[in-house]
């Protein structure tokens, strides 16, 4: 372990994970992300990562929510930075819960932990990209079939009212006799 000068306190690293009610824009979502990267940034503490787990089904109901989104924010500083940003999250109504936990005692290699989290977000990006065009082309799939339906289901009818033409033929045919 390394020895720091007097007064000084190692850095640590921190993992603060939160829920936001569901129904809460992407644009809300980024608001709160904001705020709390503006508590960092005043304190001069380190933010590595941003996890997004999505929405999720509660354990059990908070404030009438069955599902809530997950977020995890990771940061590194000597741990004066936690209550502020607890205070962050309590002050925002669309918080639903929230929780810090120390993750390290001693943030030994600050460079390479900001690597690691840079490649992790790129690496989600990525996965995020993906399911992003995975869901386009279901709808673009979805959205064929629905239309190859709707037009084979156009030609029955018509097939359908030419035969009731043809029967209505025949029926004014005999009326004639």
């Amino acid at each position: 372990m390394m020895r720091l000068p007097v007064g000084r306190k190692p850095m640590r690293e921190y993992e603060t994970v939160f829920v936001v009610q569901p129904e809460i824009s992407e644009e809300g979502r980024q608001a709160i992300l904001e705020r709390l990267d503006a508590v960092l940034a005043k304190h001069e503490a380190t933010r590595f990562e941003l996890d997004d787990w999505g929405k999720r089904k509660l354990a059990y109901e908070i404030r009438k929510f069955q599902k809530g989104h997950y977020m995890a924010l990771y940061y590194g500083h000597d741990g004066s930075v936690v209550p502020e940003v607890e205070r962050s999250l309590r002050l925002d109504d669309s918080v639903l819960r929230f929780l810090t936990v120390q993750v390290t005692d001693e943030l030994e290699d600050l460079e390479k932990r900001k690597a690691d989290a840079a490649e992790r977000e790129r690496i989600q990006a990525e996965k995020a990209a993906a399911r992003a065009r995975e869901a386009e082309e279901i709808r673009a799939r979805a959205a064929a079939e629905a239309q190859a339906a709707q037009e084979a289901q156009g030609e029955a009818d018509d097939d359908e009212s030419e035969a009731t033409d043809d029967d209505s033929d025949e029926d004014a045919a005999e009326e004639e006799e």
